[in-house]
């Protein structure tokens, strides 16, 4: 047991570093986004009509759903790994593959969640006095943004085991991110889409990310206006459970550890 212990900390580890060796170019990536967003939907667009909170409305979306762009990038160089069989070394050592891909996972998480607080004294700076830490609830916002990231972290591990191939992963963005990034509530509330139709509001439900978006959005707001806290919460692990034992099914099948 203790060595697989060990095992399991010298991966997550090894993971942990390769991500610290662009931790800073991966940074200045996810600053420049954030300005150009909070500079845009903050100010500029105040000129046409948008809410001047608009601006931290988007600065918390980014927050939450930042995570959703490291899937793809992470997906596709796991998928590398599988595909030149790099993963087959890790396969062998003293660990059960399931606990070799959910070190990886975790490992992502962990690395997502370090780049992505960074980024909350960034936001509070551009945005000043039209955003207060005041209204935070920070308990839970930290629960939403660690349950959070991993789901990303597992996530990307789903989408890992669906690329068959590295020639073509275009569809990673057309198919999958755009469509779950477009209604995740980023622009808009889930209660927004409610309103608009009940249909349009329960089907929104079945984007996972929504419950990320809306979960760290009433935290930093109040609940007001947002789906209930333990609610988002719940959810969440749900989708944890849900794509978590999808992928470790799938990238076992793929690996030949079934």
């Amino acid at each position: 047991m203790r060595s697989q212990w060990k095992c399991f900390y010298a991966l997550t580890q090894r993971e942990l570093k390769l991500f610290f060796q662009q931790f800073f170019s991966r940074l200045i990536d996810e600053i420049v986004v954030l300005a150009s967003w909070v500079l845009v939907f903050g100010y500029l667009m105040a000129e046409s009509g948008l809410t001047k909170d608009f601006g931290t409305f988007i600065m918390a979306g980014a927050i939450a759903s930042f995570g959703l762009w490291e899937t793809t990038s992470r997906a596709t160089f796991f998928a590398q790994d599988i595909s030149d069989e790099t993963i087959n070394n890790f396969l062998i050592l003293p660990l059960s593959s399931t606990w070799v891909f959910v070190s990886t996972a975790i490992a992502w998480a962990i690395g997502t969640s370090t780049l992505i607080l960074m980024l909350l004294p960034i936001g509070k700076i551009l945005l000043w006095n039209s955003f207060s830490i005041a209204h935070v609830s920070w308990w839970k916002f930290f629960f939403i943004f660690i349950s959070g990231n991993l789901f990303y972290g597992v996530f990307a591990l789903f989408i890992s085991s669906l690329i068959s191939t590295l020639r073509n992963t275009s569809w990673l963005w057309t198919r999958v991110i755009n469509p779950l990034y477009m209604f995740c509530g980023f622009f808009y509330t889930w209660q927004s889409a409610y309103n608009v139709s009940h249909w349009i509001g329960y089907f929104n439900l079945l984007n996972p990310i929504l419950y990320i978006v809306e979960g760290t959005k009433g935290t930093m707001f109040g609940p007001e206006g947002y789906l209930p806290f333990w609610i988002c919460l719940t959810a969440i692990w749900l989708w944890i459970g849900i794509f978590g034992t999808l992928a470790i099914y799938r990238l076992k099948k793929r690996t030949h550890c079934l």
